[in-house]
């Protein structure tokens, strides 16, 4: 049924992001729309994020966020399937989306002369996606194939998906974007429908343009394009996890050339933005590079694992897990690489890291920040995600909160979290001679 257009006031609203020139506007209904003028090249970037990923799913449509961001390239109203990758064919350019626990985000970076046609196109996906049945069953094939491919045919993404399984009991983050096989094997059409008429709404979602643009000329751009979409209630129920009261262990068996751990410790979400920010700082400290402290005593030096890994996986509607992964030789066995992994979390807890150390992991983290803007997509997706779950005054600052971190901070941190009681472990061993699991009735693309 053809929606009824309605047209919106505007409500204006300007104030300088980051290190950027951003002004940000909002329609009437909700949408909120960051635009940035960078005339160093003549290409822009749009993207458009909306709040919904696997929080907002359940058992029996595990993974359909990640299903319907497929769909929204196989045709709408008035854009044909596919018309988004002839555009940047024809144009240069590249155009992709990403599903994630909390958001889906589409972006496409391209040539100045496009930038009707992309808005355009993303503006007729928020409420005229055909979803043909059809389609949609071809698709549903592709993504299957992804599962395999990602999780089931990989050690490493068996284990991360193994990981959130256990971790966690209630929250939806217990599985991952990708959702369980059995569930991806039997969405519906009528589920996908429904599931796209409840989350894609302007005020679910924030759109970001910048580059070789006028903003005043893009913002009455926006206004034609955006201004009549009708604003939905988002009515979340969020199962919240539960307090973990002891240690979890599981062992899992894929095809691998090394053993394999994973470690993960339940956090804070990232809205607790100090600690969150300390555990960033961490992940520097032990993990940012050869000469980390872990990395460089386990890998370079002791020779006892292959390789460590690990980072602060923070999330916006529940806890989070600070999560760890280590390749682990033949001469070593599961107990002694979790017993060296845990001698360097405590020298964390202990403070027994020089200042030195510190002033190096903190130096990383402005690289990394600087680096994440260098590019219009970096800038534009980093933009998008804080200002969809009110985080901006945190991404600005956020050098400054690193700056401000002491190590009496990173011990209080390390010995909040990092304790046994809220540990869980999962451990791979490896099987020779199995075959992949895979579908041979598969015909399509991976996205």
């Amino acid at each position: 049924m053809r929606r009824v257009a309605i047209v919106f006031l505007v409500i204006i609203l300007a104030s300088p992001l980051a290190n950027a020139s951003f002004v940000h506007y909002k329609l009437n209904n909700g949408l909120n729309v960051y635009l940035e003028e960078d005339h160093s090249l003549p290409i822009v970037n749009v993207t458009i994020l909306y709040k919904v990923g696997c929080v907002d799913e359940y058992n029996s449509i595990t993974g359909i966020s990640h299903m319907l961001e497929h769909m929204n390239f196989r045709g709408s109203k008035h854009y044909k399937d596919g018309f988004i990758d002839d555009l940047t064919m024809k144009y240069g350019g590249i155009d992709n989306a990403q599903t994630s626990f909390d958001f889906t985000v589409y972006f496409t970076t391209i040539s100045k002369k496009a930038l009707k046609q992309v808005l355009g196109f993303y503006a007729d996906n928020m409420d005229n996606l055909l979803l043909d049945e059809q389609k949609f069953l071809k698709e549903r094939s592709v993504v299957y194939q992804e599962r395999l491919w990602r999780i089931d045919n990989s050690a490493d993404g068996f284990l991360y998906f193994t990981l959130h399984n256990i971790a966690y009991k209630a929250s939806p983050y217990r599985w991952t974007p990708i959702g369980f096989a059995y569930d991806i094997r039997h969405y519906t059409i009528d589920e996908l429908r429904n599931y796209y008429e409840k989350y894609y709404a302007p005020n679910n979602a924030v759109l970001v343009i910048s580059g070789d643009i006028d903003v005043n000329t893009v913002f009455n751009l926006v206004k034609r394009l955006f201004g009549s979409k009708k604003p939905k209630p988002i009515v979340r129920h969020i199962t919240k996890e539960p307090p973990q009261l002891g240690m979890r262990i599981a062992y899992i068996r894929k095809p691998s050339e090394f053993k394999k751990i994973a470690i993960a410790f339940k956090i804070p979400s990232i809205k607790d933005e100090k600690d969150s920010a300390v555990l960033d700082l961490i992940t520097y400290l032990l993990f940012g590079g050869k000469t980390a402290i872990a990395y460089n005593d386990l890998v370079r030096k002791k020779h006892v694992l292959v390789d460590i890994s690990g980072w602060n996986e923070s999330r916006i509607w529940d806890k989070g897990l600070y999560e760890i992964f280590a390749d682990i030789p033949k001469k070593e066995g599961f107990e002694e690489a979790r017993g060296y992994i845990w001698d360097e979390i405590n020298k964390i807890k202990r403070g027994d890291f020089s200042h030195e150390l510190l002033k190096v992991a903190k130096e990383k983290a402005e690289m990394d920040y600087v680096l994440s803007q260098e590019t219009l997509r970096e800038r534009d997706m980093n933009v998008a995600f804080y200002a969809a779950f009110g985080l901006l005054d945190y991404y600005k600052n956020y050098l400054k909160i690193i700056d401000n971190i002491t190590k009496e901070d990173i011990e209080r941190v390390a010995k909040r979290y990092f304790v046994q009681e809220h540990e869980t472990d999962v451990y791979l061993v490896p099987e020779r001679g199995v075959k992949p699991v895979y579908n041979s009735k598969f015909k399509g693309s991976l996205r």
